[in-house]
């Protein structure tokens, strides 16, 4: 058996003064299949909808603050990278030869401003002496010096400009030894006091320079 139907009383004021009363049912609200859904269970489950809601916001929140983390992190690792990257391709050389000293005096004591470079193996590695050359610069000049081989009993023969001669234990013989010294004589007055002088030793056959050294030539009255 149906319980009674609820109904609804409104009130309406009528021009005349009198007052119109209309009775009706309300309008139920329905599931999907048809059925009519109480006010206290619409309030449930529009209630329970807020809170899927309220529920729902953070998860999205959290998945868009680690996205853009992820994004700013690779960013940042590729950046990193690309400056290392950089610095190590254009690293200076090491400096395995040495200059120690710049005399401007030739071996008899007269000043002739001589330019002998005298050089010493700091590195802990021999050099082949044979398959080396060396560039010596003044001033930023490269081409004021060119050495084909670092073997002084070979040097003669080779193809050489500004240089006299080389000499010392360290060009005599196939390697140049830790530690040892040699004395590249260049051509009289290629180097006056207060220059800067740079001696690179690169490979023969890649041309790759594998020690540079720099050092301004001192006054002629610091020698």
């Amino acid at each position: 058996m149906k319980g009674p139907r609820l109904t609804y009383t409104q009130s309406r004021g009528m021009k005349d003064g009198t007052t119109r009363y209309a009775t009706g049912t309300p309008c139920p609200v329905k599931d999907s299949r048809g059925h009519a859904i109480a006010s206290c269970e619409r309030h449930r489950l529009t209630a329970g909808d807020r809170h899927f809601d309220d529920g729902v916001s953070p998860v999205i929140s959290e998945i868009l603050l680690v996205a853009v983390t992820v994004i700013l992190a690779a960013i940042v690792a590729a950046s990193i990278f690309g400056l290392f990257s950089d610095s190590i391709s254009t690293s200076e050389p090491p400096e395995i030869l040495k200059i120690t000293s710049i005399s401007h005096y030739s071996d008899s004591g007269k000043l002739t401003y001589a330019g002998i470079i005298t050089l010493k193996n700091i590195g802990y590695e021999e050099i082949q002496n044979r398959e080396h050359g060396m560039y010596i610069s003044v001033n930023g000049d490269r081409a004021r010096a060119v050495i084909e081989t670092l073997c002084s009993s070979d040097f003669i023969p080779t193809h050489h400009y500004g240089v006299r001669l080389i000499k010392g234990a360290g060009p005599h013989g196939n390697v140049w030894e830790s530690g040892a010294v040699g004395v590249i004589d260049l051509s009289d007055k290629m180097i006056h006091a207060g220059d800067l002088v740079t001696v690179e030793v690169y490979r023969l056959d890649t041309e790759e320079i594998i020690s540079r050294s720099e050092l301004y030539a001192s006054s002629v009255f610091e020698q």
